[in-house]
């Protein structure tokens, strides 16, 4: 799969999920299984904030040329999918939900493979991006350093 397809599909997803939490969290709350309390819907409204701004970040990531920025969100991406596909196999073996639980852990899991494979082969090594697009007079203007965190080498 292109990874532009895939990025519009995580997109619409995200934004379904979004908007499903942000208006009727009692419902999935209680599909799933649990009490629909307040705190339970407060925290779904706030699980859908974070997924609306996935939902634009893919969307406008789309069309992104091959950069250090596009490295970084994709990069995100996988570890955002990744802890949400465990987290979600903790909740559906530990039986805070009920079976429907195992949808979710199916689906951040799709994605997280689905952006380890799609990513171009020059984006998952040392030397993701050209050196140039960051200028080394930038970096030190804003006190960054061109070392590379243990995660990201």
């Amino acid at each position: 799969m292109k990874l532009k397809t895939l990025l519009t599909v995580y997109s619409g997803a995200a934004m379904i999920i979004c908007l499903n939490f942000l208006l009727v969290p009692g419902f999935w709350i209680t599909l799933y299984g649990a009490s629909a309390d307040p705190q339970a819907a407060f925290l779904y409204r706030l699980i859908a904030a974070l997924f609306g701004g996935l939902a634009v970040m893919a969307w406008f990531g789309r069309d992104a040329e091959p950069s250090l920025s596009r490295v970084a969100m994709l990069r995100g991406l996988v570890v955002v999918n990744g802890l949400a596909a465990t987290v979600a196999v903790l909740g559906a073996v530990s039986g805070v939900y009920n079976r429907l639980a195992w949808g979710p852990v199916g689906m951040f899991l799709m994605f997280t493979i689905g952006f380890v494979l799609a990513a171009p082969s020059g984006e998952s090594g040392r030397d993701s991006a050209p050196r140039e697009l960051v200028s080394s007079e930038a970096l030190e203007a804003s006190g960054g350093s061109r070392r590379k965190l243990w995660w990201m080498r």
